[in-house]
C-alpha cells in the first residue's frame, strides 16, 4: 500500500509526488540481466514526477535490490498495481542498485 508523503509543484509545468511503500514484490525470472527467478524485493519509496510541458510521467522506485531487475515483468506489474497506472522500465543505463528508472 502506498501513503502519500508530499506533492511538490515546481513550477507551472512539474510536480513531483512521494510515496512511502512498504511492500515486498516477487520476480517472475523474465530479467534479462539477472536470475530474478523467486526474488523479494521490498519497495520503500516511489515518486511520480509529471511534467506537464512534455507530456511525459517519469516513477522513481526505491528498493533493496540490484539494478538487474530490469526488464522482470512482475516486478513492472506490482509497481503498476501500486501505482493504479501502467509503468515501464527506462533504458539499462538509468537502473541502479536500490533504484529503478520507470516511466509510463
Amino acid at each position: 500500500m502506498l501513503k502519500l508523503v508530499e506533492t511538490e509543484q515546481f513550477d507551472d509545468n512539474t510536480t513531483v509526488t512521494r510515496y512511502d511503500c512498504n511492500e515486498t514484490v516477487q520476480c517472475n525470472g523474465t530479467s534479462l540481466w539477472g536470475d530474478t527467478a523467486g526474488r523479494k524485493v521490498h519497495v520503500t519509496h516511489i515518486d511520480v514526477i509529471e511534467e506537464a510541458d512534455f507530456d511525459y510521467t517519469s516513477v522513481n522506485v526505491t528498493h533493496d535490490s540490484t539494478w538487474d531487475i530490469y526488464t522482470d515483468k512482475a516486478f513492472e506489474a506490482a509497481v503498476s498495481k501500486l501505482l493504479g497506472f501502467a509503468v515501464f522500465f527506462t533504458e539499462q543505463g538509468m537502473q541502479d542498485d536500490a533504484y529503478a528508472s520507470m516511466e509510463c
